[in-house]
């Protein structure tokens, strides 16, 4: 059965390569990517997601979203991701791809058009989906499910010692979605952070075709700049398409957004406790996922 993806990410070398996996899967329908700052301002994820979308001959439209937090000024990752944010990667952009519905709109409607059958895989922030619950809330709740990268999960985080990414970002945000009562899956830097790539398998990557080679490129950066590449969002969107490769426990999640030292932070409470409900990856089959990844990457049926 071909499941019906929206993504709203913020890409960002990593989740190029998690759109890259999606658009190639068999059983995926993209219907459209809502972007959101996040990793990048506004203006280079939207650039960047056209340019994607338009290398990998996907109909799918970019729709726009939030250019910062609920509350804040927006803090970016643009150091880790190199020059225009896909490591390096040049590719034509397609303004004729960017629509002028907002992301957090499209988001609604598209789920209000498909009930019970859209998965939104979140990749960055989660600004955009916030406010669709604040705006269009009974929309919003006709979709089948929500998949999230983000949270640390009792390991250290990547921003903080305490918080990942996504969450940090925008905390706020992260708050109004896990009290929301949507149908919540979180795959967190517990999971991922064990799933490495190493510098002896970009070979095979390097030979495909020109978006394998585009892969491999910001792979080979991420593994210059830090040593390996761990599979974060690519990770999260596996965790959408085959939820059969990971073992998951349902528990109340909440997160801290006052505290300036641990802004970001979630923590697993027990039934009964304070927090929203979360299925919870804690661990992954790596082989099946590293293989399902870079089958696609590879451009291999899956």
């Amino acid at each position: 059965m071909v499941k019906r993806l929206i993504i709203d990410t913020d890409p960002g070398i990593d989740d190029a390569l998690a759109l890259i996996a999606a658009v190639r899967c068999q059983d995926a329908e993209l219907l459209g990517v809502s972007v959101v700052a996040g990793n990048l301002p506004l203006e280079t994820v939207k650039t960047n997601a056209s340019a994607i979308l338009v290398a990998l001959n996907s109909p799918a439209r970019v729709y726009p979203g939030a250019s910062g937090p609920l509350y804040g000024m927006l803090q970016d990752a643009s150091d880790i991701h190199g020059p225009g944010g896909l490591g390096g990667w040049q590719l034509p952009p397609d303004p004729r791809r960017i629509d002028s519905c907002h992301g957090a709109e499209y988001i609604a409607k598209t789920a209000a058009t498909f009930p019970g059958e859209v998965i939104l895989v979140t990749l960055g922030p989660l600004t955009n989906l916030a406010l669709a619950l604040e705006h269009h809330p009974r929309e919003v709740e006709k979709l089948a499910g929500v998949v999230m990268m983000g949270g640390a999960l009792g390991v250290q985080g990547n921003v903080t010692p305490v918080a990942e990414f996504n969450l940090w970002a925008d905390a706020d945000a992260a708050q109004v979605v896990l009290d929301s009562g949507l149908n919540l899956s979180m795959v967190g830097l517990n999971v991922t952070r064990d799933m490495v790539l190493e510098q002896t398998s970009i070979p095979a990557l390097a030979q495909g075709d020109h978006i394998a080679q585009g892969a491999a490129r910001m792979i080979k950066y991420i593994v210059a700049k830090e040593g390996e590449y761990p599979f974060h969002d690519p990770l999260a969107l596996t965790a959408a398409l085959r939820p059969e490769f990971f073992t998951w426990n349902t528990v109340p999640i909440a997160i801290e957004t006052r505290s300036p030292l641990c802004r970001g932070q979630i923590i697993a409470g027990r039934d009964g406790e304070q927090g929203g409900k979360v299925k919870m990856a804690t661990a992954a089959d790596y082989r099946q996922c590293r293989d399902f990844l870079l089958g696609l990457w590879q451009s291999l049926e899956q």
